[in-house]
């Protein structure tokens, strides 16, 4: 098929007319929704077990005996402001994707479902590792 003969991406007119599509489409918006909330408390935690992890491999004055973790005052800086940026990131990239599928008639209760679970893990890691910010080790 020449490219000119293909038929273009669907648009809102035929999400309208076409309840298969409109389903198809819903039902993608769920899946993305499941990946998304799955995913930031994910990278969050992979992202805080790498600053452990390259911390405790370098070394520092609070780990002279060996059992610490977080070894040097920067690593506990980049432990509390890194993953905590991608917490509050992902909460508030959640509230946002909410807001455009309800603009655009889209499923938008599954995001609305991620936007209110991923409130606690963002105030959760933000609280934690807020008092270490501030209060050092």
């Amino acid at each position: 098929m020449p490219p000119s003969d293909r038929p273009g991406p669907p648009s809102q007119l035929d999400y309208e007319a076409d309840p298969l599509l409109r389903l198809e489409h819903n039902e993608r918006s769920t899946r993305q929704a499941i990946r998304y909330f799955i995913a930031v408390p994910v990278v969050t935690l992979l992202t805080a077990l790498v600053i452990a992890l390259i911390s405790r491999g370098l070394g520092g004055p609070y780990c002279d005996d060996g059992v610490g973790w977080l070894c040097s005052r920067s690593a506990q800086i980049w432990f509390a402001v890194l993953p905590g940026l991608i917490s509050i990131g992902g909460f508030f990239g959640a509230a946002w994707i909410c807001y455009l599928k309800w603009k655009n008639h889209t499923r938008w209760r599954p995001w609305i479902g991620v936007v209110w679970f991923l409130m606690p893990f963002m105030l959760m890691w933000v609280t934690s590792t807020g008092a270490l910010l501030l209060l050092g080790h």
